[in-house]
């Protein structure tokens, strides 16, 4: 019997993928735990327009992602930090701040790339992943606080 997949089922099958299994794993097991349900002509068409509106939407968040990639680009992100006389840091810049300005610029849900919290003042350059395997290039300028 040919089923599509309404969840994933260790070693038979993924989400919306369309199988052959046998007749009574599908009647017994996969249909009344709606993991499945057997795919009929009206179903596959569905599921068709589904993948296509996915597919789609994916396009368009992988487009709006980019300009806002590109937008951050020409930003900077200035964070002031206390400093002694001689310019030793007290504290750090770490990846949770920066995400914290991120999403104050309208960039919810992107990760910072940052192996370790910045400990000094200057400019740096740092990767976010915004999703969607899109990475932008972050200015950060640390100063001491007056």
């Amino acid at each position: 019997m040919k089923v599509i997949f309404l969840k994933d089922v260790k070693g038979f099958g993924r989400k919306n993928e369309i199988k052959n299994v046998h007749d009574g794993y599908a009647r017994n097991f996969l249909i009344p735990q709606k993991l499945a349900k057997q795919a009929v002509s009206s179903e596959i068409k569905k599921l068709e327009h589904k993948k296509a509106d996915d597919e789609k939407r994916r396009k368009e968040r992988m487009a709006y992602l980019s300009e806002k990639a590109k937008e951050l680009a020409s930003m900077e992100f200035a964070f002031q930090v206390k400093t002694d006389e001689s310019g030793s840091v007290f504290g750090s810049v770490s990846a949770k701040d920066i995400e914290k300005k991120l999403h104050n610029a309208g960039c919810d849900g992107a990760k910072v790339l940052l192996e370790k919290p910045i400990k000094e003042v200057g400019e740096f350059d740092v990767e976010a992943d915004l999703g969607e395997k899109i990475l932008a290039r972050i200015k950060i300028k640390v100063i001491p606080e007056k």
